[in-house]
């Protein structure tokens, strides 16, 4: 069974799923959504036009930058970089306290 196309309503979600997948290489649009695909089995994934819409927001935030010989062709900037270890860190102190309540839930 495949992931869910429809989208990402969550924009915070879907920049960090996006960040996360330039953090291994220099990717264009096209790559980043395939490593989505490959990567995020379970649960929704951006759609195409989130993708790219994604990445110009990204870019023009400075967070990714473009290739200097293909523009086409994105990279985290040191910004883009602490911006993903940040939301990571987060998401895992709130997966830790969220197993924390279930925990101790009757």
């Amino acid at each position: 069974m495949s992931a869910p196309t429809a989208g990402i309503r969550d924009r915070e979600r879907c920049d960090t799923l996006v960040l996360a997948a330039l953090a291994a290489a220099h990717s264009d649009g096209y790559e980043v959504l395939a490593r989505l695909r490959d990567g995020t089995r379970r649960g929704r994934r951006p759609s195409t036009q989130q993708v790219f819409s994604t990445l110009h927001r990204l870019h023009r935030n400075r967070l990714v930058a473009r290739g200097t010989r293909d523009p086409r062709r994105y990279h985290l900037t040191a910004t883009g970089s602490r911006v993903l270890i940040s939301r990571t860190t987060a998401a895992d102190d709130f997966a830790r306290e969220l197993h924390a309540l279930q925990e101790i839930a009757p």
